[in-house]
């Protein structure tokens, strides 16, 4: 045995001889108290009582090998049950014999107490044959007890670790959605190039093979840091630049102390791709996209901006978007549960409004957020 189970073995005997000492300590006052007729010392009652909690104490150990080698649940009630009892037996036998040499116990029949002999032993049978049969049952029961406890705590953890895998499985799902939508999307692009620009094309091609590079770098990344969302961003935007250019102006304004904190991966894109699609593509003449960022009382706040015709009132009131903005509802609900805002509004000069609140964080940093979740 090492070290270190020698010195966890001590401390489980110290506690549980400590135990024994206070119940001692209990009982005493309580007969002192109860006896003060008597004029009975404190000394003789704590002596007393002493003696037999640490002969309790000493025979603990055996019990609870023997509560630990046939607990009641996973063996036959009736084989247990008589396992027990001669546990019992042996329990009883060894504490009178170990009682008796330490003095105090009177005998029944003469009711003085003498030296050690068969009389006062019998008569120790049956004198703690009760206060055994409860202490013994006691231990038992406690050790019972301490079992099912050890499950139920090892159950909750089996539970915590499923939960959490099924949380990340899910959100490894709808970015799995995400990406073949955007490529989809980013594809069509292209094929709608090749017949007007198709130098145009290839340009889009080659940046399209460098988010691809980006994505795989980070495809097993939940969150990363907006800097790098911004990164990929940029070149989904350099994108469709290409493709509507000079009918596509974009302002990135992005406060700098929110560049190192942690976003979900990807959430950015498809909030651009949908104000593309319904705010600048439905555009004739030219359209502006707003991505903008700050940090206030420890939150992360996303804007996307687009001055199109702007959601209609069904858009609104629905879950509206498409892919895009229901994956984005789904990853915010995994990732961060109520300590998120996302809303979807049309402001008053016109056009769409995506807003989204997360709790500030850096990298290593716990999630944790005192932000209640809005109507979404």
């Amino acid at each position: 045995m090492s070290r270190a189970a020698l010195l966890q073995r001590a401390q489980q005997f110290g506690l549980m001889f400590a135990a024994w000492t206070f119940l001692a300590i209990v009982q005493a006052c309580q007969w002192y108290f109860a006896y003060a007729a008597r004029h009975v010392s404190f000394r003789y009652e704590i002596s007393y009582t002493l003696k037999e909690e640490w002969v309790y104490a000493a025979l603990t150990p055996f019990v609870l090998w023997l509560a630990s080698r046939y607990p009641f649940g996973q063996h036959k009630v009736l084989p247990t049950l008589a396992v027990h009892l001669f546990g019992l037996a042996v329990f009883l036998t060894l504490f009178a014999l170990i009682r008796m040499p330490l003095g105090q116990i009177p005998d029944l029949t003469t009711g003085h107490s003498g030296h050690p002999s068969w009389s006062l032993y019998r008569s120790m049978w049956f004198r703690y044959v009760y206060d055994t049969i409860w202490t013994y049952g006691g231990i038992v029961a406690l050790h019972e007890l301490w079992i099912y406890y050890g499950k139920y705590r090892e159950r909750e953890l089996r539970a915590s670790r499923l939960e959490g895998q099924l949380a990340q499985a899910q959100l490894k799902v709808l970015k799995m959605q995400l990406d073949p939508h955007f490529l989809f999307n980013t594809l069509h692009s292209i094929s709608s190039l090749m017949h007007e620009d198709v130098e145009a094309a290839d340009d889009v091609l080659a940046r399209l093979s460098d988010l691809l590079r980006m994505s795989l770098e980070d495809v097993n990344e939940q969150e990363v840091t907006l800097k790098r969302e911004i990164e990929f961003l940029d070149g989904y935007l350099a994108i469709q630049q290409i493709r509507f250019r000079d009918r596509f102006v974009v302002r990135v304004n992005i406060d700098p102390k929110s560049l190192d904190a942690l976003v979900p991966n990807m959430i950015l894109q498809p909030l651009v791709e949908n104000a593309v699609r319904h705010g600048i593509a439905s555009r004739a003449g030219a359209g502006h996209l707003d991505v903008r960022s700050a940090v206030e009382d420890g939150v992360v706040r996303l804007e996307v901006l687009d001055d199109g015709p702007g959601p209609g009132d069904d858009f609104l009131d629905g879950p509206g978007g498409g892919v895009g903005l229901a994956n984005t509802r789904a990853r915010l609900q995994q990732l961060y549960g109520n300590a998120f805002r996302f809303s979807l509004s049309r402001p008053g000069r016109g056009g769409t409004l995506v807003a989204l609140e997360i709790p500030y964080r850096l990298k290593m940093e716990p999630r944790e957020s005192s932000l209640s979740a809005a109507p979404r």
